[in-house]
Formats: structure tokens, sequence, C-alpha cells
């Protein structure tokens, strides 16, 4: 199964970097327009989740030398992954509940936890003295930021999937767009596909495996970032077929 899985997770890795980049910059040019949060929360967490962390990473794991680059994708997918899961959950606070207290107290403690665990992984990059102990991320610092991100994507989906519902209800009556309703249940699928690339690697870890090596982990998290990417492409670069299909 090695060569397999090696080859689906590259091309899942590839197609997912690619509709990253393509719809956080769509997003970035309309925040531009219009200057508004959500366009702009959502287009640089994208830029950063799919378009940079994953590359940088793969960096960080695969290269060897020279030691300066190595250190430098350490420390850039580390602040990376830590502001756009940051921008990402002040995404779903300001979507969908902006004027929720509980909700704001959230992001201020998953933003303090996520700053503080990314400070510290990017300390041990510049620290560490061996670039070859940055081939496996899954410090204690980087696995909290994990779990702050799954719980992030967690109320993502729950909050998406509620939106969605009722939604549902009004198109039935003809009070709502139905590429609105589809685009926010596909919504609420990027975000179950965000649970599942989270919690695999978390569950991975508390039984003791490698992330980098454990088949159903890789397998998990391909999987996901494929479905994931699939649904984004939909939500916000949908082919005019589609859109069609919606309206019909």
């Amino acid at each position: 199964m090695g060569l397999p899985l090696d080859l689906f997770v590259l091309l899942a890795t590839l197609v997912y970097v690619a509709v990253g980049l393509a719809v956080g910059i769509r997003l970035l040019r309309l925040a531009r327009r219009t200057r508004a949060f959500p366009e702009l929360a959502l287009g640089l967490g994208e830029c950063l989740l799919a378009g940079a962390v994953p590359p940088l990473f793969i960096v960080a794991q695969a290269v060897a030398e020279p030691e300066a680059l190595v250190r430098a994708a350490a420390f850039a997918g580390h602040l990376a992954y830590t502001v756009g899961c940051a921008v990402m959950i002040a995404f779903t606070w300001r979507v969908f509940r902006p004027g929720s207290g509980w909700a704001l107290v959230l992001v201020y403690g998953a933003v303090g936890v996520l700053g503080g665990g990314g400070l510290v992984g990017m300390a041990r990059v510049l620290l560490v003295p061996d670039v070859t102990g940055l081939r496996d991320p899954q410090t204690t610092a980087f696995l909290v930021m994990e779990w702050v991100s799954f719980v992030g994507f967690l109320w993502t989906a729950g909050e998406a999937f509620h939106l969605h519902g009722r939604l549902r209800k009004q198109r039935a009556l003809g009070l709502s767009d139905p590429v609105v309703v589809n685009r926010v249940l596909l919504w609420g699928v990027v975000g179950l596909g965000g649970v599942a690339a989270a919690g695999a690697p978390i569950l991975a870890s508390l039984l003791g495996q490698n992330v980098s090596t454990h088949v159903p982990t890789r397998l998990v998290c391909a999987l996901a970032t494929a479905v994931s990417s699939g649904a984004a492409q939909l939500a916000f670069l949908p082919p005019a077929s589609y859109l069609r299909w919606l309206r019909a």
C-alpha cells in the first residue's frame, strides 16, 4: 500500500494547496473591494492553512540541508498555522455568532492558546540543535494547537449545518437563494474535513503512533483534504453548470 498511498496523499495535497490558494486569493481580492472582515479572514485563512502550511512542513520534513532553509520553512509553517487557525476561528465568530458574548470569549481563549503554542513552536525551531528533530511536528505545543484547530472546525461545522437547516425551511417557502443554501451546506462539509484532518493526528499521537508514517492517519487526512477541496471548489469557485443545476 506504500506507493499507492504516497501518490494519493501527494495528489490530495496538491489539489488542497491549489484550491486553497485559488479560493483564498479570490476572497482577498474581494476583501480589497468590500473592506469586510469575513472575506479578509477567510481569504487569509485559506491562503495560510491550505496554500502555505502543507508546502512549508513538507520542506521541513523532507529536506535535510541547507539547515537555514529547513529552519525557515519550519518557522514559517508554525507561524502560518498559528495565524491561519486564529483567523478561521474569528471568521466563524463574526459570521455566525457576532453578538454572542460566549463566542467572543471562546475566540479570545483560542487565539491566546494558539499564540502561546505558536511562540513555543517557533522558539523550538530556532533553538533545537539538530534540524532532524524538526521532522516530527507533533510536539506538545503543536498538539495543543491541533486541539484548538479541532474544536474550531467542529464549531464551524456545527454552526454551518445549523444555519443550513434554517435556510432550507426558508427555501421551501421561496425566501432564500438555493445557491446560498448550498454554499452554507458545503462550508459545513469543509468544517467536517477540518475536524477529520485535525482529529486523526491527535488520535494517532494519543495512541503513540508516528503521525508522519501511520497509514490510517495519512489516509484519513488525505481523504479529508480531498473532500474539503471539492466542497470549497463548489462553494466559492463553482462551474456554471453546477449553478444552473442548483437553480433548476
